[in-house]
């Protein structure tokens, strides 16, 4: 999502382009039918699949390849293709894949929001001469997806039309604020406002992969899915393991985000939406809600932020449990009554 402007200013300024883009097949959704991009290449988990990836990049010839993940699954496809220009920031790991690389734009810019990963993405498109004039973020949803969330019973029995949308997941427990509190937020929001409560929860398969063993053990110390589901219906309307594009429509059609720091929530940024971002072991100069009406609930310890994949305070995760309910409900009801 924090890269679509820069794929406006290379549809804006490279109109002659073809743009592809490559990223992990549940995330395919993002980008199919948007108007920046031509074609969307879908990356599956499998090693022959990655390989098979490969060799269709290749045979693509592409004249450039910009690397906006930085990971090592990714600098090798951007190795594979044998691009001329073959860019990546300077603080990436697996540096051989690139004959461009960009540093940080905080550098080049002192502004407040220099640091923040849009910035970060929209360096990338500085070294084949582009600017990044419109930082503004964009996605779109089909009729036909919006059609199928109306459809579902959740959507279909709510008292009210406007909602708003509970987000009590993230990629790790470091990011994850303590899933009860999320509830009581959403009674005391519902006693005060003329809003439905939704909550939205993933699928079995987690977001973020365990590629290591502490994502393996913090893994464990997530909250279970049916665990989640209990404790919010049949209070609450529950939407359960949505499809991406239903997903991308439920923060289209919401007045409000609450919830933790996560992909849903940029998603949420990008149609507009005001948004209540909870924060733990993420950075928020880097990752704060970009250009909308938001508020962000950090608690700002001395050992956050940090990676997130473990946490080293004695006080496990005290980063998110010192976040009081009172502090996000009234963070709730201001964003409402600024909207």
């Amino acid at each position: 999502v924090l890269m679509t402007p820069s794929l406006r200013a290379l549809r804006q300024e490279l109109p002659e382009a073809e743009i592809h883009v490559a990223l992990d097949q549940e995330l395919v959704a993002l980008f199919k039918g948007h108007p920046y991009v031509d074609h969307v290449h879908e990356l599956r988990r499998s090693g022959l699949d990655k390989l098979r990836l490969a060799l269709h990049l290749l045979h693509a010839r592409f004249d450039a390849v910009l690397n906006f993940h930085g990971g090592p699954t990714s600098a090798w496809l951007t190795m594979a293709t044998g691009a001329p220009f073959r860019v990546g920031r300077a603080v990436y790991r697996n540096g051989f894949a690139y004959n461009r690389m960009v540093g940080a734009p905080e550098e080049a810019s002192q502004g407040p929001d220099a640091t923040h990963t849009v910035h970060h993405q929209a360096s990338l498109a500085t070294a084949l001469g582009l600017q990044v004039r419109d930082h503004s973020l964009r996605l779109q949803v089909s009729d036909a997806a919006r059609r199928r969330l109306s459809a579902r019973p959740e959507m279909r029995q709510r008292s009210h039309s406007s909602y708003v949308v509970f987000q009590p997941t993230a990629s790790f427990p470091s990011k994850q604020w303590p899933a009860e509190h999320f509830r009581d937020v959403a009674r005391e929001l519902k006693k005060r406002c003329d809003r439905e409560m939704i909550f939205s929860l993933p699928g079995a398969r987690r977001l973020g992969r365990q590629e290591s063993r502490e994502e393996k053990r913090a893994d464990s110390e997530a909250p279970a899915l049916s665990f989640l589901e209990d404790l919010y219906a049949p209070e609450f309307p529950v939407l359960f393991d949505l499809p991406l594009d239903e997903l991308v429509a439920l923060m289209r059609d919401a007045t409000l985000y609450v919830g933790n720091d996560s992909g849903p929530m940029h998603v949420a940024a990008a149609f507009d939406k005001p948004v209540l971002g909870i924060f733990g072991s993420s950075d928020p100069k880097r990752w704060h809600p970009w250009e909308v009406p938001h508020r962000v609930i950090w608690a700002g310890l001395e050992c956050s932020p940090c990676h997130g994949k473990s946490c080293s305070n004695p006080d496990r995760f005290a980063c998110l449990k010192s976040i009081e309910v009172q502090e996000v409900l009234k963070a709730a009801l201001d964003l409402m009554q600024e909207k």
